[in-house]
C-alpha cells in the first residue's frame, strides 16, 4: 500500500462508540455543543464506513440511549440503500434517529396521530437537507460515484468531502432541534393543554409490515424497531425516495447478519477488509439485485408513479392493495435468504 495511504486500522476501530463510551457521553450530555456532535459523526464515517450510523449514534448520545439491534439494522441503509444511490444515508440515519427519540418520550405507546407528525417533522428534515444540497439522492452528487465506494475511497479527502460536509451539518441542524424541541416542549407541557385530534384513516406502514411479518415468521426482528421504522414510511417521511418496504427488509437481514460489535472476534474487527466484505453484505446483495430486477426503481415515487402530498393520499393508496406483490415478493425473498443457513 502506498505511503500515503498507510493507515493503523486499530486506531479507527478504537473510536467506534462501546456501551461505556455512550454512557460516559451521556453523563456529559449538558456540557457538549453541536460541534462536539459535528467531530463525533464525521468521525464516525471513517469508523463505521455508514453514513446511516454516523447520525444515529451521536443521536443516541445526546438522548443517553443505546440500541445495538437499530444500529445493527442500519447497516444496509448507507450510500443511497447498500451503496446504490438512492436516499442519503444521512437522510436515512436522521429519519430514524428521529423515531427512535419518539418512541422514547411515547414509551411505545404511538397513536396514529403520533404518526402522522413524526412523517410531517421528517418530512420538513428531508425539505431541509434537499434545500442545503440541493438533492437527498447520492445518485445525484458528482463527486462521488456511489458504485464504486471502497475502503480506500472513502480515505480520499477530495471523494469523501461531500459526505463529510452532510454529515456534520446534519448533525448540527439534530441538535439545535431537539434542543429548541426539548425547551418548547416543557412550555408547552407548563401552559398549554393538550389538542390532539385523532386522524380517521389508517393504513399499514410500508417497513413495519415486513419487519412485523418477517419476525413473525422467522422470530428475527423485535416491536421496538418495528415502532421506529414507521419513519420509512413512502420513501422517508412520505418524500418519495428509497423504498421503505425494501429498507425494512434490509434492516431484517441487518439484525440477522450484520456484524455486532459485542459478539464479533476483536481480529475481524481489526481486519477491515473483513469487516466490510462481512456475511451480511453477500447477503443483502441478494435480496437487492432481485428486487431490482423484479422492480427496476429503488425509489417510491418512481416504483408507484405517485408523490405522497399527504398521510391521506398515502393511506388511500395503501389502502387500496397496491403494494401488495412488491410487500409479498419482498417477504418471500427475505424469508429465504434469512433461512439459507437455518
Amino acid at each position: 500500500m502506498p505511503g500515503s495511504l498507510k493507515i493503523c486500522w486499530c486506531r479507527f476501530i478504537k473510536n467506534t462508540p462501546t456501551q461505556k463510551q455512550v454512557e460516559f457521553y451521556a453523563k456529559r450530555r449538558d456540557i457538549l455543543n453541536p460541534g462536539a456532535y459535528n467531530k463525533q459523526s464525521k468521525k464516525l464515517l471513517f469508523t463505521t464506513f455508514n453514513c446511516a450510523k454516523s447520525q444515529l449514534i451521536p443521536l443516541q448520545v445526546m438522548q443517553k440511549m443505546h440500541n445495538d439491534d437499530l444500529i445493527m439494522a442500519l447497516t444496509g441503509l448507507a450510500g443511497g440503500i447498500l451503496n446504490n444511490g438512492s436516499t442519503c444515508g444521512v437522510v436515512i440515519g436522521g429519519a430514524v434517529s428521529s423515531a427512535m427519540i419518539r418512541d422514547k418520550e411515547l414509551s411505545g405507546q404511538w397513536t396514529l396521530e403520533d404518526e402522522i407528525q413524526l412523517l410531517d417533522e421528517i418530512r420538513a428534515d428531508v425539505s431541509w437537507f434537499e434545500n442545503r444540497f440541493n438533492t437527498s439522492l447520492c445518485r445525484e452528487r458528482t463527486e462521488l460515484n456511489y458504485q464504486r465506494i471502497t475502503v480506500l475511497g472513502l480515505l480520499n479527502p477530495q471523494k469523501v468531502k461531500g459526505c463529510v460536509a452532510r454529515a456534520g451539518e446534519s448533525m448540527e441542524y439534530f441538535v439545535e432541534k431537539y434542543d429548541s424541541a426539548e425547551k418548547i416542549k416543557n412550555e408547552l407541557t407548563e401552559h398549554e393543554p393538550n389538542t390532539k385530534k385523532e386522524t380517521v384513516k389508517t393504513a399499514e406502514h410500508c417497513a413495519q409490515k415486513i419487519l412485523r411479518d418477517i419476525r413473525q415468521k422467522t422470530r428475527v426482528g423485535n416491536e421496538e424497531l418495528e415502532r421506529i421504522s414507521v419513519a420509512l414510511d413512502g420513501g422517508t417521511g412520505l418524500s418519495g425516495g428509497g423504498c421503505g418496504a425494501l429498507s425494512g427488509a434490509l434492516m431484517s437481514l441487518g439484525l440477522k447478519y450484520a456484524l455486532d460489535p459485542k459478539n464479533t472476534e476483536p481480529e475481524k474487527l481489526k481486519n477491515i477488509y473483513k469487516a466490510m466484505d462481512s456475511e451480511f453484505f453477500s447477503m443483502a446483495k441478494i435480496l437487492v439485485k432481485n428486487f431490482i430486477k423484479e422492480f427496476e426503481y429503488f425509489e417510491c415515487s418512481r416504483i408507484t408513479g405517485k408523490n405522497f402530498k399527504d398521510w391521506d393520499e398515502f393511506s388511500e393508496f395503501r389502502n387500496n392493495g397496491s403494494c401488495d406483490t412488491l410487500n409479498n415478493f419482498l417477504l418471500k425473498k427475505t424469508i429465504e435468504i434469512i433461512n439459507i443457513k437455518e
